[in-house]
């Protein structure tokens, strides 16, 4: 068996995910904690899509603040991470 000691190289998706995709989603998600209950987060279509219920009576306040969250996340690292709240009957 051979082995060898060479640095691997990674793709520039790659990359990009270590670098900004991981730090933006735990900066994302330890917000969004402040705003919604995160264990009720599910998986949207894209990797960096989430869906939330919230109570429809919330439902505006929250959108505001999450939209909020979303534009910092856009501005402080470059990528685009959302939340859909979905309102359920309180």
């Amino acid at each position: 068996m051979t082995v060898y000691n060479a640095k691997p190289e990674l793709s520039d998706e790659v990359g990009r995910a270590v670098q900004v995709l991981a730090p933006a989603t735990a900066f994302f998600v330890s917000n969004l904690a402040s705003i919604v209950d995160v264990s009720q987060l599910s998986q949207g279509d894209d990797e960096q899509d989430f869906f939330v219920p919230v109570p429809a009576n919330r439902l505006h306040e929250v959108s505001q603040r999450i939209a909020d969250l979303e534009f910092e996340v856009q501005e402080r690292f470059g990528v685009g991470i959302s939340v859909l709240p979905i309102p359920m009957a309180t």
